[in-house]
């Protein structure tokens, strides 16, 4: 019996040991720290944050990097998730959806809060945008009347710059795998490109050409980005030049579930109105929808002559980016 509990011993001991340097190999060693991060990939945020991307933002650390995800809205809903410091929204959007105005949903997480930004297109062929603070890609199912959308946001001081919108290209790529829709993806996401500056208003060749300004002599510079009509959202600004710039009227252009976001109601899309300091349009692009605005800030004195201008302006933009965008069927406030 001696001889028996020797032998067990033996044997017990040296797996004790091995498994004990296998925890600490698994727990301290790089390759070990790995293994972790995508262990817990496997079921954060549904599986569909990628390794190699999402590594970049948060250096593999499981705990940190990867703090909270949630689903929001039943069967419907959508996914939200922290990565490092940046929060994604992760969802299937049916081209039929509008935001009911109740309970905050995925439409609310489409309207970012991007100051005086504007949007650039992220390049590479995709349909996606940066404004630094904000990134998102929208991906058409070719096989369903939906699209699917992941959109970014920073926290604090985080910048979206490439590294973020290749983790947003990425995620949507494994997001339209889940919901089994055929996608086309984009490929290499080319360096994101700095703000625009402020230049004279006779320089529009972007977003804000074909403008009627020449008799507006209020506006004495734009804020413009190349019109590479694959962005989800384009803007267009016009200031002016006094005691400090001030901006005077902002126009904007939606597509797809960005347009989706913007009314409440499937009537409304199929029309147009405004008056005054406000105007908005609307179109149909590829199955989904495009909604145009400009509104007036607080800096402008509106009278007649500032609400014909507003109105066309409007029009002379819709009519481009609809254009460009392939959509059809534009509606224009009378």
């Amino acid at each position: 019996m001696t001889v028996i509990r020797r032998l067990a011993l033996y044997v017990a001991l040296p797996l004790a040991l091995a498994s004990v340097a296998g925890y600490g190999w698994y727990q301290l060693s790089d390759t070990g720290r790995r293994w972790r991060y995508e262990d817990r990939l496997a079921t954060y945020c549904q599986g569909l944050i990628p390794s190699k991307e999402s590594a970049v933002l948060t250096d593999y650390d499981a705990e940190k990097g990867l703090p909270n995800d949630r689903h929001h809205g039943g069967s419907d809903g959508y996914e939200f998730c922290w990565v490092g410091k940046t929060m994604l929204t992760i969802a299937w959007i049916p081209a039929s959806a509008r935001d009911d105005d109740g309970p905050r949903g995925v439409f609310d997480e489409l309207r970012p809060d991007d100051g005086e930004a504007l949007p650039l297109a992220l390049g590479g062929g995709w349909r996606g945008y940066t404004n630094h603070a904000n990134s998102a890609v929208v991906l058409g199912c070719g096989n369903q009347d939906a699209s699917v959308v992941v959109s970014s946001s920073g926290v604090g001081r985080a910048v979206a710059g490439r590294a973020t919108a290749e983790l947003v290209a990425a995620t949507a790529v494994r997001a339209a795998e889940h919901w089994d829709c055929d996608a086309e993806a984009g490929g290499a996401i080319p360096s994101v490109p700095q703000q625009p500056e402020e230049k004279s208003r006779f320089e529009a060749e972007g977003t804000c050409e074909g403008i009627p300004m020449q008799d507006m002599d209020i506006i004495h510079w734009i804020k413009e980005t190349p019109a590479a009509g694959t962005s989800p959202l384009e803007s267009c600004v016009l200031g002016e030049t006094k005691a400090r710039a001030e901006e005077l009227f902002r126009l904007s252009a939606h597509f797809g579930p960005y347009a989706q976001a913007q009314y409440p109601d499937s009537g409304t899309a199929r029309g147009a109105g405004g008056s005054k300091d406000h105007f908005w349009a609307t179109a149909k692009c590829s199955g989904s929808a495009a909604y145009f605005a400009v509104h007036a800030t607080e800096y402008v004195h509106v009278d007649d002559q500032v609400e014909d201008f507003t109105r066309s302006a409007l029009t002379a933009f819709a009519k481009r980016s609809a254009g460009q965008h392939g959509c059809t069927d534009l509606k224009l406030p009378r």
